[in-house]
């Protein structure tokens, strides 16, 4: 009877050993995989840095090319209304001139009839 205890015992610790060696591999298995997990994850947040990287980057040279444009666009339109008053000037110079023009011509206008006037009066053809 006690020798087949002891048998009926060993088999159960034998069993037991069995089973508890089953569930350490399944352990290390689980363990093993949640490792591969943690690499994979990890070489998804480091390429995920990487493009957030390169979207900081390519965001710093967008916004760069924009204060260029906007410095441009404000020196394009300084020039615009510095040339704008240039020709208002031009504008009022102008207008002087054919007004100066029309008195010149209406000067000389009346000088001629004075001149033809007067030699009439001489007695000499104009």
């Amino acid at each position: 009877n006690q020798v087949s205890a002891l048998g009926r015992s060993l088999a159960a610790e034998r069993g037991r050993g069995l089973a508890e060696g089953g569930a350490c591999r399944a352990l290390q298995i689980a363990v093993g995989g949640a490792k591969a997990r943690v690499g994979g994850a990890s070489r998804a947040l480091e390429r995920a840095n990487q493009r957030l990287r390169l979207q900081q980057e390519a965001g710093q040279l967008l916004w760069a090319e924009l204060e260029a444009a906007r410095a441009a666009r404000d020196g394009a339109e300084l020039r615009a209304k510095e040339a704008e008053s240039r020709c208002r000037e031009r504008g009022v110079e102008l207008r002087r001139l054919r007004e100066a023009v029309q008195e010149a011509q209406q000067a000389r206008q009346r000088a001629e009839q004075e001149r033809d006037h007067l030699a009439a009066q001489v007695g000499h053809a104009p």
